[in-house]
């Protein structure tokens, strides 16, 4: 079975996803259509070519681009796969008219990832129309399909939604061993877009820098992922006085990812509302203390002061009295870290989401 995934080109879940769903299964052949403003990241291009993966590029401009929705529908054509997997409901359209050209018919999945209340109308547009024209529509988690279900009303196809969590390859993200020092290292990872709250976590982390120094150690703050606000951000710590601190890696392969995270101290996820984070799960994966904004998409999976501390989002004072809680209290840390860690392990391998994928892929 042929299986054409269609999926963003740069930093996010989708790539996550679909590379973990290919280590997990062997049996079928997958091909890659990239999209996005973004050029292909160098280590989607690398691992498609470890694993023997054909795949496509379609480039989008900021502007409404009639030849990229075109060009969506060619490779899809060219691809003439048995499963067409997009990883949103926004090429829905493009999907099925391809389909109605192809001799062989695809069956058409969506995993629906954007969170519910940051949805536009548009998006909400193109989750209804997948409704109709899709096979199956994959939510995350049982609360997000049910938001989908009260909001489309009429229009909610019970049939054909299935609840599929996402999963990780936890021998990949795994924890390792810190080599001792005397700074604490706290970052996050994500597209650099507007639906993060990056600035909130910019202005926690400067009051953290104005605690005395002999009761807090060094601080650095890293921030890994690229995107139209980076600029905006780097500006704006300028401006707070913690640009020396804070380090913005940019895009960063998988396995920068990974070492990425295994290298922090604390993992701080500021957001204004996700689906099911996959930057979360990997830091459980790789066993650490975090701290994230009590937000849809974020909250099912932490358990507040168990797996990590909840704060309220966009609120710099609460969301630097939970870092701040953690650096001063070693075993609070530890705490959240193990409990984090066997939470991953229990919920997120890639091996129990395949298994519930292939159920639907027939």
């Amino acid at each position: 079975m042929k299986i054409l995934h269609v999926l963003y080109s740069g930093l996010g879940g989708h790539g996550n996803v679909f590379f973990s769903m290919v280590s997990a299964d062997p049996e079928n052949k997958y091909e890659a259509l990239f999209f996005g403003v973004e050029e292909v990241r160098n280590d989607f291009i690398e691992q498609c070519a470890k694993n023997n993966i054909p795949w496509y590029f379609a480039k989008k401009n900021f502007k409404l681009d009639l030849k990229y929705y075109r060009h969506i529908g060619q490779c899809i054509k060219k691809s003439d796969p048995d499963v067409i997997f997009l990883h949103g409901s926004a090429h829905i359209l493009h999907a099925r008219i391809a389909n109605v050209f192809k001799k062989k018919k695809s069956r058409i999945i969506v995993r629906e990832t954007q969170a519910n209340h940051l949805k536009t109308t548009a998006q909400w547009v193109s989750l209804t129309t997948a409704m109709f024209m899709a096979n199956h529509i994959v939510c995350l988690t049982e609360e997000f399909r049910k938001e989908i279900q009260k909001r489309l009303g009429w229009f909610y196809k019970e049939k054909k939604v299935n609840v599929i969590s996402n999963g990780i390859n936890l021998d990949i993200y795994c924890p390792q061993e810190k080599t001792p020092r005397k700074e604490i290292f706290i970052g996050m990872q994500s597209r650099l877009v507007r639906i993060k709250d990056h600035l909130t976590l910019l202005k926690a982390f400067a009051l953290l820098k104005r605690m005395p120094a002999d009761y807090a150690p060094a601080l650095k703050l890293k921030i890994a992922g690229d995107g139209e606000y980076k600029e905006e951000l780097v500006k704006y710590a300028n401006e707070l006085g913690i640009a020396t601190d804070v380090e913005f890696t940019g895009m960063i392969s998988e396995q920068d990812l990974v070492t990425f995270l295994q290298d922090l101290d604390i993992y701080v996820h500021a957001s204004l509302g996700e689906t099911m984070s996959t930057a979360i799960m990997q830091a459980m994966a790789c066993k650490l203390p975090i701290v994230a904004s009590d937000v849809n998409g974020i909250n099912n999976m932490i358990t507040n002061k168990v797996t990590g501390l909840l704060v309220t989002p966009q609120n710099e004072n609460k969301l630097f009295a939970a870092i701040q809680e953690c650096i001063i209290n070693p075993d609070l840390r530890k705490s959240l870290a193990q409990n984090a860690l066997e939470h991953a392990r229990a919920n997120f391998s890639t091996q129990k989401m395949m298994a519930s994928y292939k159920n639907i892929f027939l």
